[in-house]
């Protein structure tokens, strides 16, 4: 990769540290949801606040990102290639998380509560019916998904078929129109689903239907993106002030209707708020990162090449870090702003050496 992007794979860096303080702040939440993992007695609103805001551009982003490197990749390796390395890459460390990973992390939630059976009884019994879960391994399911339907499109669009020949900037009205449609189908879905509904009844893929087709939109976004040369150095890069301020006020507006979802979520008008404003600070925040790592974390020191290297394997292994942590931290009686940063920091360095030490073992490096 040219240096000049290494800001991008930065960027997917800390959004997925970002995953791991969500889950972590999770723990420590007021109001947390019944099913989580671990729920500490020692509680504050201000990690509702930090779950609330970080929930929603994480996966938008990620999504971005993935569709942004799918096209160049399939382009230069050929159908055989991209699955080859996407078998490799993606669904054996999603077939082996749900497998393997997934029921030790479903186990906490009734050992945490002192309800839990033999682990061998629950992994042949209740995992695979009422407690079926796939983790954080459901963004790879999902990736899956999306990959096949670009190699769909890919076979019948020559215009993927081509690389970038020029650089064209957005218009003014397309962020416009892309946050009506992404905040359309959330809305519209929200007719059927409650906002934070999961579908896990298929055990194939898992999903929230709110969300599914918005990050869908955020995959191709990337592709776009990526055909049309944005971010490199003649392509459209974008302001940081701008951006950053329509972010800052959108998290407000999606604070205020989020926190009146509970009481008020059948009405139209608290549903509408929550729906662009969920939108809007996606889209902005996805903007406001990238110009601020473009600008400023552009960066392939050793700090950074380790970090980026080592973020798949964290994502991989943090969750049985974050939860059987905060089930050892249960114990200790101390504030949460005590507890969680300690959580944040094991986890994340614990899952950090481990990815180094298991990306020396010969086959392993090309899966991690």
């Amino acid at each position: 990769m040219n240096q000049r992007m290494y800001f991008l794979d930065n960027l997917r860096a800390v959004v997925i540290l970002l995953v791991v303080v969500l889950h972590v702040s999770l723990c420590y939440m007021k109001f947390s949801p019944e099913w989580w993992f671990v729920i500490d007695p020692e509680q504050s609103m201000f990690f509702t606040y930090v779950v609330m805001l970080v929930d929603v551009p994480i996966m938008a982003i990620m999504f971005f990102l993935a569709g942004y490197f799918a096209l160049p990749s399939l382009q230069k390796h050929g159908m055989q290639g991209f699955w080859l390395a996407k078998l490799r890459r993606i669904i054996i460390p999603w077939v082996l998380g749900v497998l393997f990973l997934t029921p030790p992390a479903m186990y906490m939630i009734l050992l945490s509560r002192g309800m839990a059976p033999g682990y061998m009884d629950f992994w042949t019994g209740k995992f695979w019916s009422s407690m079926f879960s796939q983790s954080v391994y459901w963004f790879l399911g999902m990736l899956v998904v999306f990959y096949l339907s670009l190699c769909g499109c890919y076979r019948f669009l020559p215009r993927l078929q081509s690389p970038p020949r020029f650089s064209r900037n957005p218009s003014p009205v397309f962020p416009i129109l892309f946050i009506t449609t992404t905040a359309g189908i959330f809305l519209g879905m929200n007719q059927f689903f409650p906002v934070d509904t999961w579908i896990s009844d298929y055990y194939l893929i898992v999903f929230q239907p709110l969300r599914v087709f918005v990050y869908l939109l955020y995959f191709w976004l990337g592709i776009l993106a990526w055909k049309r040369n944005w971010f490199t150095r003649q392509g459209y890069t974008p302001h940081i002030v701008p951006w950053l301020i329509v972010a800052a006020v959108s998290a407000v507006i999606y604070l205020t209707f989020k926190g009146m979802m509970h009481a008020r979520g059948t009405e139209f008008p608290i549903r509408l708020g929550n729906a662009l404003g969920f939108n809007v600070f996606a889209y902005s925040t996805l903007m406001t990162g990238v110009a601020i790592f473009k600008a400023f974390v552009n960066s392939h020191n050793g700090f950074w090449k380790s970090f980026s290297a080592s973020s798949y394997g964290i994502y991989l292994f943090h969750s049985l870090a974050v939860y059987y942590g905060a089930y050892y931290l249960l114990g200790m009686e101390a504030s949460p702003f005590i507890k969680a940063p300690i959580l944040l920091i094991g986890a994340t360095m614990s899952c950090w050496v481990l990815t180094v030490a298991l990306k020396k073992i010969k086959g392993v490096s090309s899966v991690l």
